[in-house]
């Protein structure tokens, strides 16, 4: 019985294993988490519902079932990780965020839900997607990755406070502008602020324009400045990316030798 506890905790445990492989049975789960919310999308087709209703729900309970067998064994072996070893550590294993998702999960196995109830903990599912992450090598590299933006902080507030000052400041221009003719869309700064954040991002949704002349002036520059600061704030994350990959791969390789 220990060495299948061993076995078992090997597979299901991310930190027993490689540090960069996922176990052939956490990637059963993976794989099971990601029907079990293709069911939950498909569920919400009211016309994909009456020729698959049964066989959606029999396969989502095999789902469902599968967890809790699967969560009964994160328990069984928990103790092997020596931080959840005695009863602190199990209390500890218990709270975390992931072992609380996967009890959330198994709710519509103990309890008759419809309707949105059940979609809702069907699309709690997909949160279990995120225990790669528990996997060493992924969580080293979101330390990475917060590190880069840890150090970089300042160009960063300094793109965020460009950028909503744009926003602002065409918010304000284009109510000035066009307030009067067109109250419905620029008859107020919030909901000229609307049109600039649409006109930011590049979405264009076409349900605010501006039909004057220099109304459309200054949508130009703001389109135009609003790419620039968007280059800005994706250059200045992929830079501090690429230092922090750069960093860690002279780590793991060490100083040159002489």
């Amino acid at each position: 019985m220990g060495d299948v506890r061993q076995r078992l905790h090997l597979q299901l445990d991310p930190e027993a294993g490689h540090p960069r492989v996922i176990s052939p049975l956490n990637r059963v789960v993976l794989a099971a988490v990601v029907a079990a919310v293709l069911i939950a999308i498909l569920s919400t087709e009211r016309s994909f519902l009456p020729d698959h209703r049964d066989l959606l729900l029999r396969v989502d309970r095999g789902i469902l079932l599968f967890f809790a067998v699967e969560l009964a064994g994160r328990f069984w072996v928990a103790g092997l990780n020596p931080r959840h070893a005695g009863i602190s550590g199990l209390l500890r294993f218990t709270l975390r965020p992931s072992t609380l998702t996967d009890m959330v999960v198994l709710v519509p196995l103990f309890i008759d839900l419809e309707g949105s109830w059940l979609t809702l903990f069907r699309m709690v599912r997909v949160l279990r997607l995120f225990q790669v992450t528990e996997i060493p090598a992924a969580a080293r590299a979101i330390r990475a990755f917060r590190s880069a933006l840890k150090s970089h902080w300042f160009e960063l507030g300094f793109t965020g406070v460009l950028g909503a000052g744009l926003l602002l400041a065409s918010s304000v221009a284009l109510y000035l502008i066009e307030g009067r003719l067109q109250p419905d869309i620029f008859g107020s700064v919030p909901r000229s602020i609307w049109w600039s954040v649409v006109t930011f991002t590049t979405v264009g949704y076409g349900d605010a324009v501006p039909i004057t002349p220099l109304g459309r002036v200054i949508a130009g520059f703001h389109a135009i400045a609003g790419l620039a600061v968007v280059a800005m704030f994706t250059g200045i994350i992929a830079s501090a990316l690429t230092e922090s990959v750069e960093e860690r791969d002279k780590q793991d390789t060490g100083p040159p030798s002489p």
